[in-house]
């Protein structure tokens, strides 16, 4: 199916611009009585130019991320009531967060209509009910609220009708996940005339971010970021007592920065006059130097740029300046391989692949095992050390004197706690398998962890005196606890080592893991290559002594990272110091030829890593058998010559 043609998105265009200057609209600049047609900001005509540009390429989602008072949430709705009057039988719904939002919409909508002269012949409204709108020519206009509390109810949000056009608005606030997703799964899917306007201001990582950040990698979906600069009554005349005030200084560092990324990304010059505006909406003051930060929660409801627009709503913990500085170092960075972590029916059936999709990626490796080298795998499962992360994470982390880099991260939402203990022991032997190498553990006991601390025990039992026994020498995998090491907890103002095994985190030991990881990543000593680590370190805020991930995003990355600098700092940094172990040091010993690391590479792919254990059996009992045999040939000669 194609788009639009050229003639029938014009001629719609048209349609609706006439339309406008029937619509009267009640204005906060103007007043009642305004018509919309006299009164068409810039940004409200790059939201038509990306519908229209989305029509007549078969895209019929379009997603729009703006700043307040643009007057696009009035646009949309009459550009709703144009489209369900030009298109017979409809099924269309406009969703708001709030009730009262909800019912403003629904007056506007019907006051719109009931204002149409009769010579428009346009489809009148037929019937009306406390949730709906019916037009004369069939279609109806669904007016559902998404609510901003999480409850039961909001799940049933677009579970009762099929729908074929939606205009959703400021979906930051819908705190709903579960609710968003029954609207989406409403919608229609191959109706020629679909339409999916989704459009609201940034709050904070929630829900409307991370449906952006997947509208903007499918092609099926159109983007479109629209600042403060583009409406043209937010600016002060060079005459005006404002711009005397605000105007007159020429613009910071700063500023510079920001005109010169709305020029090269949207095409705009921001003026003099609006740079006055945006002053005094920030700092009306003026109490602000150059290089001090600004308020998020103005920054991210006047955003420049798409970049500005999602701000952490509470007091970031992570700088955001170093995190895009490690984001930025991961293009130059070399490429992990991915894998999937296959549970067997036990240890010793489970298996580690390649992964064939993106559904199936699991784990990130950028680095293989060397040898004479010291790794620390940490793990939180899901609902350890925060009952909303649904995800388990483990870390793996190279130790040096100074510093520790990531080298693996595995994440996922169906592990179950023995599987995870076997997934542990996979990167633990893996990471020990070569020579003089030496690996700790050290797991979350919080929520499932303790059940997960169990199973690793029992898996080493087990495998190494038990029923798995024998199967696990014939894999090649009997030895690959030898090099393995758990954490021992020891409280900090303790004068002794302690005796309880892992850790077991409360409030004032998560402050005390993650303000050391925050410390050793700002100044950097955590070499962090995984890009889901960097987008959960954005979301983690600090109100307090409370640090966590902000609304229903995720930190369980971050937190298993942070548990394996603890073991780092307790147990290995000491000895790694005295050996004068850093990382120059380390590249100076393991320095070889391309030649060689090659081989290296070929030798250690994670995927072969049990295969490959077992072929040396194999071949350890060929020549076992063959010196055998080469034993009792001599034993015969020499008894003939007897």
């Amino acid at each position: 199916m194609s788009g639009w043609p050229v003639a029938k998105v014009s001629a719609f265009r048209e349609s609706f611009n006439e339309f406008r200057y029937h619509v009267k609209i009640n204005s906060k600049e103007t007043g009642g009585g305004t018509v919309l047609g006299e009164q068409i900001y810039r940004a409200q005509v790059m939201f038509d130019d990306a519908v229209f540009y989305a029509l007549e390429n078969d895209i019929h989602e379009v997603y729009c991320l703006k700043s307040r008072q643009l007057g696009i949430s009035t646009d949309v709705r009459a550009f709703s009531a144009f489209w369900l009057g030009m298109h017979d039988g409809l099924r269309g719904s406009m969703v708001f967060d709030t009730a009262y939002n909800t019912q403003m919409a629904r007056r506007e909508i019907e006051e719109v209509i009931d204002g149409l002269p009769k010579g428009l012949h346009f489809p009148p409204i037929k019937g009306r009910n406390r949730d709906a709108l019916v037009f004369e020519n069939d279609s109806w206009l669904l007016f559902m609220q998404a609510g901003t509390k999480n409850s039961r109810t909001g799940g049933g949000l677009g579970r009762s009708a099929g729908l074929n056009y939606l205009h959703a608005s400021e979906i930051c606030s819908w705190v709903n996940e579960e609710g968003l997703t029954s609207l989406r799964q409403s919608l229609a899917e191959t109706f020629e005339d679909r339409l999916y306007l989704w459009e609201s201001t940034a709050r904070g990582y929630n829900g409307w971010y991370r449906l952006w950040q997947e509208a903007q990698s499918d092609p099926a979906k159109h983007c479109v970021f629209i600042g403060w600069w583009a409406k043209e009554t937010q600016q002060f005349l060079r005459d005006s007592a404002d711009f005397s005030r605000y105007g007159t200084e020429p613009p910071t560092s700063r500023e510079l920065e920001r005109i010169g990324a709305v020029r090269t990304q949207y095409g705009w010059e921001v003026t003099p006059e609006q740079l006055a505006w945006y002053r005094k909406k920030i700092d009306p003051a003026r109490e602000l130097d150059e290089d001090d930060p600004e308020d998020s929660t103005l920054t991210q409801e006047q955003p420049w740029t798409e970049a500005e627009a999602f701000q952490v709503t509470g007091s970031s913990f992570f700088q955001g300046e170093k995190i895009t500085e490690a984001t930025a170092a991961l293009a130059a960075a070399p490429k992990p391989q991915l894998y999937k972590f296959w549970p067997g029916i036990d240890f010793v059936t489970s298996d580690m692949k390649l992964s064939r999709t993106r559904r199936e990626l699991e784990l990130m490796l950028w680095e293989e095992p060397a040898s004479d080298s010291v790794y620390v795998v940490a793990g939180d499962p899901a609902f350890g050390h925060d009952e909303e992360n649904d995800h388990s994470s483990a870390q793996v982390l190279r130790c040096f004197a100074d510093g520790i880099d990531q080298v693996a991260e595995y994440e996922s939402g169906t592990i179950q706690p023995h599987q995870f203990a076997w997934l542990l022991w996979t990167l633990v032997g893996y990471y020990g398998s070569k020579s003089n190498n030496q690996v700790g553990m050290i797991c979350e006991l919080n929520g499932p962890g303790e059940e997960v601390w169990r199973q690793y025990q029992a898996t080493q039992r087990i495998v190494q005196q038990g029923y798995l026994q024998q199967s696990a020498r014939e894999k090649g995998i009997a030895d690959i606890f030898n090099n393995a090491r758990s954490y021992i907890y020891t409280r900090s103002d303790s004068m002794s080592v302690g005796h309880a095994w892992q850790f077991k985190t409360n409030l004032q030991s998560k402050v005390q893991i993650l303000e050391a990881e925050r410390n050793y990543f700002h100044n950097g000593t955590l070499i962090v290559r995984s890009p889901r680590t960097l987008e959960q370190m954005k979301g983690v805020t600090r109100d307090g002594d409370s640090i966590a991930a902000e609304g229903r995003n995720r930190d369980d990355h971050p937190f298993a990272m942070a548990l394996g600098v603890r073991y780092w700092e307790d147990r290995f940094r000491r000895m790694l110091n005295a050996a004068n172990r850093t990382r120059a040091a380390e590249r100076a010993r393991l320095s070889v030829s391309i030649e060689d690391q090659w081989a290296l590479w070929s030798r250690n792919t994670l995927g072969d890593f049990f295969k490959r254990k077992e072929a040396e059996r194999g071949l350890a009992m060929q020549v076992a058998v063959r010196e055998a045999w080469r034993n009792a040939h001599r034993r015969r000669r020499s008894q003939r010559r007897w």
